[in-house]
């Protein structure tokens, strides 16, 4: 028998240990880096998971809030932080004694600003010594049924082909299915913007306009993302499966998702702090509608539903001020440029 990899998983989240659980399953040699001593201390002595009240935690699933032993201690290094602390922990690895470590990457979101989607941030503060060394890990995936084991279906994909099979190899398991995709872009891309149209899909529930307006946001809002994907050099077959049309119909159905959630919360009067802080946890698709709203309009995109998003998260408008622009009226052609 092949000797475990050592895996150490960055960040303790739902979805790290959900990652930690697949990796343990696998019989990999798992340690979970977090940046909060006290959430360490507490995952150690309890064993439990305050987001993840069904999953048990292996005895030798190990946590550490020391990030230069478990980098220095690890083969591969899994980044399960939210998107907008990317560039932060990637900084932080590179300090901590980086030594060419494969990064795969399960986190989704494109930064403000630059634009780079995961892999390019990552790409960017690794350097030379990461070249060829990152690829993600993406799909329809909700962390509570992961972390118990429940039938699961992703994709792996990076700019080496050799990379996304080792991927492969790492995760797959007989109830966790890993497909291999090589347009890393389209995937990313795809991770990114269906949590934006997964608060779109919030807000419709939250007025409680019903599984037609939910069905009509989804299919419009596919549109826009495949829009902007061809228009970056995404290949539009990519959407249409598991990373995007698979996770958008996952994330936009699911009240588990904390996208659906935080929408949900707004279709209901919350305002956007409020709907932020009742979810309790990171909102990736609030933080990439930004991008993709810039991206937008530098790429001279009409993006209705993004922009309604956008509108109730930063600019203070309601639910219902920006209703009409979720379903927006085209009375002409269903296809729009």
């Amino acid at each position: 028998m092949a000797a475990a990899t050592q895996v150490t998983v960055l960040g303790a989240g739902a979805w790290g240990m959900s990652l930690a659980y697949v990796l343990h399953d696998a019989g990999h040699a798992v340690r979970v880096w977090e940046f909060v001593p006290e959430v360490v201390a507490t995952l150690e002595r309890t064993r439990k998971h305050p987001k993840l009240p069904k999953m048990v935690i292996p005895a030798d699933l190990h946590f550490s809030a020391d990030l230069a032993a478990s980098v220095k201690g690890a083969e591969i290094l899994v980044c399960a932080v939210p998107a907008e602390h990317l560039r932060d922990t990637a900084r932080a690895v590179v300090r901590a004694g980086y030594a060419g470590q494969v990064v795969i990457i399960g986190s989704k979101g494109i930064e403000s600003g630059t634009h780079a989607l995961s892999a390019e941030v990552w790409s960017q503060e690794l350097g030379a010594a990461g070249a060829g060394k990152v690829g993600v890990l993406y799909g329809p995936s909700l962390a509570d049924e992961v972390s118990i084991g429940l039938p699961t279906t992703v994709v792996a994909s990076a700019e080496d082909r050799a990379l996304i099979e080792r991927i492969h190899r790492l995760f797959h398991r007989p109830w966790f299915h890993v497909y291999l995709q090589p347009d890393l872009r389209g995937v990313e891309l795809c991770g990114a913007l269906k949590n934006v149209i997964a608060i779109a899909c919030g807000v419709s529930d939250g007025l409680g306009y019903g599984t037609n307006a939910k069905a009509a946001l989804m299919t419009r809002g596919l549109g826009e993302m495949v829009k902007i994907g061809v228009a970056m050099g995404a290949q539009a077959h990519t959407f249409y499966g598991m990373a995007g049309i698979g996770d958008l119909i996952v994330t936009c159905t699911s009240p588990h998702g904390r996208n659906w959630k935080y929408g949900s919360l707004l279709g209901q009067g919350r305002t956007a702090d409020q709907a932020l802080a009742e979810v309790g946890q990171v909102v990736e698709g609030r933080y990439t509608v930004r991008a993709a709203l810039e991206l937008g309009e530098l790429l001279g995109l009409t993006l209705p539903i993004v922009r309604a998003v956008h509108a109730m998260a930063y600019e203070g408008r309601t639910a219902r001020e920006v209703a009409a622009a979720l379903l927006p009226d085209d009375p002409y052609s269903e296809i729009r440029p």
